[in-house]
């Protein structure tokens, strides 16, 4: 019960207790003050009456006198009895009504009971005593007045004590409103926000309280703030090249080992590798600053290049003057046409007075065909190597056409085989359990896959780039999400089944007007789902993701965020997105149990997103040693081969 309750309790109780206490004193001081009025008009008209019958009462011949005389009397009806006596005690007269009283409630006369009062006087003739007179009032004039007393004292009672009631809440309202603020600032800290400051109100006891959770409230904020900032400034210091913005060498080969392991390189198809020309010279000749300003302009040149042309691709600085692009989704011809602007736009640095060489550098470029990391980085340094010994500002293109190649498709090839898919509903789904340290089960992720007319396996890393190329990635979505619910139906599962959805669904207006139908009419299903985005998408489509979690919080659906750290991104967004999980990119759990710069990093990860309510998720978690490294900076779950295999999704 609510303090608020419990106050208008206290008050109805304590008001009814004095409310029945007056009502009861008042009707008892009534009831006394009317036996009383009652008792003094008996015994007056006793008396009176008794002398005026008195020198009547013997003569025979005044008998009739006498019972007029006591029929005026008694019809009056303020007496209930009168009777006339001898000295002897014999009744010589009597007149008796019986006790009649008129809409007053029987409970009321037991409640208060009123005695009939009575008088007497004595009758004489001259010395001699002849009876007596008696006279009882009749008690129905006195419940009557008594009743209506009560009951004008009722309901004025009941008026004020619905106006207290009324003032009294109206005030507590007034009074309590502070701890209603306070509630939903701790609520808002819960859901991890910082609301202004509350106003202070005039009560002091419930100032104090207030100014003490304003306080705590600054106090959390500030904590968050710190621990992004110094989290932040971590991953920039050990991640991020500090002169051109761009991810360095080192977080380069985290990022491509990852991708490799993680047979997301079917995604990038091609390697770039640009090396800038004359940078010692230009250093002697002009200082560091003009060698700064030059570089900086060739990373703004590649980040501009790949965004328009490339708009997935991966751009990192190696070394001092050379720096490495991951280009996504590309046939070796728009390599090679990305590879060709990119030269012509750098020409013009010299033009510019950034340079005073005309030549500005190289570049070698090696399509993926299936080959390893180790093999792809000698490729496209040969590459480079090769284009700096055909001359000025020349590039090299390796397309891998000499070598064992994936199957390639071309555009319209890869837009029939969608279509045909999206057609046939012809998708497979594959599932990897990721387990808490207990053991039990979080949920299943679920892998989509779908196959070529020859029924060979394509997986989502190689097939998914296409689809969006053609705008089909919303009709895939659709798709997968369809297919699952339709198997978990068919086989109910303890836990969750994780998909994937990608930031272009959840910005299409008839892709969610569909999703909300169709969670709608299967509840029970949607409570047993989660949604994973992905972390760079969330970070470019923040309202579209906060719009998407709030449209399924009430449908009980879990949303994640997916490979969490790969983008470098500030983590000042967890405090706006209301997710319940964060995945780690695999690149932090691979060897953690030797590497101290991803001890430090996965460890701040997990304090503020514990701080935040939030769970953490490991993923490439391959061998026992880093599980039991993660487990001990106490993470919440882990996914990877050392959990379980990807497996088929059978349905019975």
């Amino acid at each position: 019960m609510t303090l608020l309750k419990q106050l208008i309790l206290m008050i109805v109780l304590l008001f009814s207790v004095l409310f029945c206490g007056s009502i009861y004193l008042s009707v008892q001081n009534s009831r006394d003050f009317l036996t009383a009025e009652l008792t003094t008009i008996s015994q007056d008209t006793a008396t009176s009456l008794g002398m005026q019958l008195s020198p009547l009462i013997l003569d025979p011949q005044q008998q009739v006198i006498v019972q007029s005389m006591l029929d005026a009397v008694f019809d009056s009806g303020y007496y209930r009895k009168i009777q006339i006596v001898d000295v002897n005690g014999i009744v010589i007269l009597e007149r008796v009504a019986p006790l009649h009283i008129n809409q007053v409630p029987d409970w009321f006369v037991r409640l208060f009971p009123i005695e009939t009062p009575s008088g007497e006087s004595l009758m004489s003739h001259g010395w001699q005593q002849v009876g007596s007179i008696r006279i009882a009032a009749n008690p129905g004039i006195a419940y009557s007045s008594l009743w209506a007393n009560s009951a004008h004292a009722f309901y004025w009672f009941l008026a004020a004590f619905i106006l207290t009631l009324i003032a009294a809440i109206s005030l507590l309202h007034v009074v309590l409103r502070p701890l209603r603020a306070v509630e939903m600032q701790a609520m808002a800290i819960c859901n991890r926000e910082y609301p202004a400051p509350s106003p202070l109100p005039w009560t002091l006891d419930l100032r104090r309280v207030v100014a003490a959770m304003n306080q705590m409230t600054q106090k959390l904020k500030e904590m968050f703030v710190e621990q992004m900032a110094s989290i932040d400034r971590l991953r920039q210091d050990a991640y991020l090249d500090r002169l051109t913005g761009l991810p360095n060498r080192r977080y380069f080969d985290l990022h491509f080992r990852q991708i490799l392991a993680a047979d997301e390189a079917l995604a990038y198809r091609a390697l770039l590798f640009l090396e800038v020309s004359h940078l010692n010279t230009l250093n002697e000749q002009q200082g560091f600053q003009s060698v700064d300003a030059l570089l900086m302009a060739v990373a703004e040149i590649l980040k501009t290049s790949l965004a328009n042309n490339a708009e997935d691709s991966f751009i990192a600085r190696m070394s001092g003057n050379t720096f490495a692009c991951l280009i996504a989704d590309a046939e070796s011809e728009q390599v090679a046409q990305i590879a060709t602007d990119l030269m012509q736009q750098l020409t013009t640095l010299n033009e510019q007075g950034m340079t005073p060489y005309t030549q500005i550098g190289h570049i070698g470029v090696v399509m993926y065909h299936a080959q390893t990391g180790s093999e792809w980085l000698s490729e496209v340094d040969l590459a480079l190597r090769t284009a700096q010994a055909a001359g000025s500002n020349a590039v090299y293109l390796d397309d891998g056409q000499d070598k064992p190649a994936l199957v390639t498709r071309n555009a319209t090839q890869w837009r029939d085989l969608l279509q045909a898919t999206l057609s046939q509903q012809n998708i497979e789904l594959d599932t990897q359990r990721v387990k808490a340290l207990d053991g039990q089960s979080l949920h299943h992720e679920v892998f989509a896959r779908i196959r070529d007319i020859d029924g060979e396996l394509i997986p989502a890393a190689l097939f998914i780039p296409m689809a969006k190329r053609h705008g089909l990635l919303p009709q895939f979505d659709r798709l997968v999400i369809e297919r699952c619910l339709t198997q978990m139906a068919a086989t109910p599962a303890p836990t969750r089944m994780a998909i994937n959805l990608f930031g272009i669904s959840i910005a299409d207006a008839e892709f969610m007007a569909w999703l909300d139908d169709r969670l709608n009419a299967a509840p029970h299903l949607a409570q047993r789902l989660c949604f994973e985005l992905a972390e760079q998408e969330a970070m470019n489509q923040l309202a579209d993701v906060a719009g998407f979690i709030a449209k399924m919080t009430p449908l009980q659906v879990q949303v994640g965020l997916d490979n969490v750290g790969r983008g470098l991104s500030s983590l000042a967004y967890l405090n706006r997105l209301k997710v319940h999980y964060l995945k780690i990119d695999g690149a932090f759990s691979r060897h953690i149990d030797r590497d101290r710069d991803h001890q430090f990093y996965m460890d701040a990860m997990i304090k503020i997103a514990h701080g935040l309510d939030l769970l953490v998720i490991a993923k490439s978690v391959e061998t026992a040693v880093e599980q039991t490294t993660l487990a001990a900076m106490r993470i919440d779950g882990i996914q990877g081969f050392a959990v379980e295999e990807i497996v088929k999704w059978n349905v019975n």
